[in-house]
């Protein structure tokens, strides 16, 4: 069963590449900043979230920057439409990273414990679930960039470049 899983969650991978792809060819946005991811956390734990089209990765909640919108904006509005959290504030950003696409392609990571509210259960069009979890014991199935961002977190990482 392990296998099957490893398996399924390359596939998901590979399908969340290509979401990606197509959301950064589609993106018109004079910002340097093209996505974002956002830690929230809470007691050591950690919200992750499983998407439609790649059922068998977790990631951190995140997307696309909107035109005209700030990736700080972006980050609180994707959580807020992925998870149901509403983010009072952001606490930092642990770094700017290129993406797979080139120089043009770059992601934002930040982080905060300032919400409220609760995880919405009910799926939606893109989230098919959300959870809290431990932030350290993390599940296998977690994209592996999203988990570096997470140790990096936890290692307190801030400000850091490089690739996804």
């Amino acid at each position: 069963m392990h296998t099957l899983r490893k398996i399924g969650m390359y596939l998901s991978l590979t399908l969340m590449s290509v979401v990606h792809a197509v959301r950064y060819w589609t993106n018109f946005s004079t910002n340097s900043i093209h996505g974002v991811r956002i830690i929230v956390v809470q007691d050591r734990k950690v919200v992750l979230v499983s998407h439609w089209y790649a059922p068998w990765t977790w990631t951190l909640p995140g997307g696309g920057v909107n035109k005209n919108e700030t990736p700080e904006d972006a980050a609180i509005r994707e959580t807020r439409e992925e998870t149901g959290l509403i983010v009072k504030s952001l606490a930092g950003e642990i770094g700017i990273y290129r993406g797979t696409w080139g120089k043009g392609d770059m992601v934002a990571v930040y982080y905060t414990g300032d919400f409220e509210g609760s995880l919405t259960l009910t799926p939606n069009i893109e989230i098919m679930g959300r959870s809290w979890f431990d932030i350290d014991n993390l599940p296998e199935e977690i994209s592996p960039a999203n988990r570096r961002r997470i140790e990096a977190y936890r290692g307190g990482v801030r400000g850091e470049t490089g690739k996804w």
